[in-house]
């Protein structure tokens, strides 16, 4: 009995045992995934750490304010993402931040618009995406900033509204949208577009004062098939310093080098809410162009004004950008040839007439009003000193004799220089009986370039023999 009892118990005993081990089997089973799991969590976390690493660490600035202070949509709270290391940033985790019916936007290159970086000083990654509406591929597309935290949430600080231009504005290029970045504080928001000739431009936007303008921009042009005919321009528009780049026709590839550096007024900054993916001076220059009766369309170096013709009635107007609407000069002679700037955007020279006798007459753009009125020869031939202190041009005078006066008008051409502080004229080249001066430019604002005509009669004819000279001016 003891024996048949005794073999009944280890039999249950093998039993239990041969189910503990299977059971156990089973559990690392399950074990395995989690572990698997839990290795991929670790990594994750140490590529974050070691791209925080290599990230400049930004200036902590006290006085700006944190994203709590901040007005701002209701606050999600996405999982941290890993920081940007150059790949295409993993997204998923920020679908509640991309508003309904719209997707987020691709660069030209297929990449994901969206940047990473320190936006408002405080040390805590801020967040940048552009997003479009999928159904309409003509619609403007909206700039979307995001503060970050420290608990890893974002606070929408602004939803820009068109500020990024659409996929066909790029015209034969394509997508014009380039690039989205945010470096030195700024978002960068970068376009490209054109065909044979191609243009570029690139918008800084910051936020201060408890709102985002625009702060700076660079726009450039060149041509696909001449490399000489490039051109770049740099502006600060804090603080109005410029830089102009011009392609450098000694260099076989048309390198663009500096031709010019300066500072030009400062102007009413660009709120990014009133951005639609150009500066004012561009839209208003495309609205005019686009209205067929609008001629003579010359924006001011400084871009601050624009001087048009309409067509119709022969009706002359300035335009401030900043301004909703232009103005229209009163008393421009008729029929417009050029309007001519000076360096620094101060005065205008309206050229017209409608033979080589010439008027010129000077504008000041900030009132619209006529200052003075001078006579010349040569469309156009008038320019102002690079100082902006004077004009130069030639002139006629057809009450002392010439020996051309049987063949020409005009009578003896003189070089005139004008000074725009009194409004006095000078003749620093006086014509002669067979002697002429004409055709003059400035080459820095102590010396003028011209060309000197000889004048003789040979055989019942006229002849000229022309010689380039130089001279410098009196002080």
């Amino acid at each position: 009995m003891q024996s048949r009892l005794f073999r009944h118990t280890m039999k249950w005993l093998m039993v239990m045992t041969f189910l503990a081990a299977a059971v156990g089997c089973e559990k690392l089973t399950e074990d395995k995934p989690g572990a698997t799991k839990k290795d991929a969590s670790q990594q994750q976390e140490d590529t974050k750490q070691n791209a925080e690493a290599s990230q400049p660490q930004p200036q902590t600035q006290t006085q700006a304010p944190s994203p709590s202070q901040l007005a701002s949509a209701p606050q999600f709270k996405p999982q941290p993402e890993p920081q940007q290391t150059g790949a295409l940033q993993d997204i998923r985790n920020l679908s509640s931040l991309i508003p309904a019916g719209k997707e987020l936007s691709l660069l030209s290159n297929g990449q994901k618009a969206i940047a990473h970086g320190d936006l408002n000083k405080d040390g805590i990654d801020d967040l940048a995406i552009i997003v479009e509406d999928p159904k309409e591929s003509m619609t403007e597309r909206d700039l979307i900033l995001y503060f970050g935290n420290a608990t890893g949430a974002y606070e929408q600080s602004i939803y820009a509204k068109e500020a990024i231009l659409c996929k066909d504005c790029g015209g034969v290029y394509g997508d014009p949208l380039d690039d989205l970045s945010i470096n030195n504080n700024t978002v960068l928001v970068s376009f490209h577009g054109g065909s044979s000739e191609r243009w570029y431009s690139k918008y800084r936007f910051q936020y201060r004062d408890r709102d985002w303008v625009l702060i700076g921009y660079t726009g450039g042009s060149y041509h696909t098939m001449d490399v000489y005919l490039g051109e770049e321009e740099d502006i600060n528009l804090l603080t109005g310093d410029f830089v102009l780049k011009k392609s450098d026709k000694n260099d076989p590839a048309g390198k663009l080098i500096q031709t010019e550096k300066g500072k030009r007024p400062k102007r009413k900054l660009v709120k990014l809410s009133e951005f639609k993916g150009k500066i004012y001076d561009e839209t208003v220059i495309e609205r005019l162009e686009a209205d067929k009766g609008n001629r003579d369309i010359t924006p001011s170096p400084d871009r601050q004004f624009v001087f048009f013709t309409k067509e119709k009635n022969e009706t002359h107007f300035l335009w401030n950008i900043d301004e909703a609407q232009p103005k229209e000069i009163i008393g421009i002679a008729s029929r417009v040839g050029h309007a001519i700037w000076s360096p620094n955007s101060k005065w205008l020279l309206v050229d017209s007439g409608t033979s080589p006798i010439r008027t010129g007459q000077l504008v000041d753009p900030a009132s619209g009003k006529i200052i003075l009125e001078v006579s010349y020869i040569g469309a156009g031939q008038i320019s102002f000193s690079p100082d902006n202190s004077r004009l130069l041009y030639a002139r006629g005078s057809e009450e002392l004799p010439s020996v051309k006066d049987h063949y020409v008008d005009g009578g003896r051409i003189s070089i005139i220089v004008l000074d725009l502080r009194t409004g006095k004229e000078q003749i620093v080249k006086q014509g002669t009986e067979t002697v002429d001066y004409h055709f003059p430019k400035w080459k820095d604002d102590g010396q003028i370039s011209y060309t000197k005509i000889t004048n003789s009669v040979a055989h019942g004819e006229l002849v000229q023999t022309d010689t380039q000279e130089t001279m410098k001016l009196d002080e």
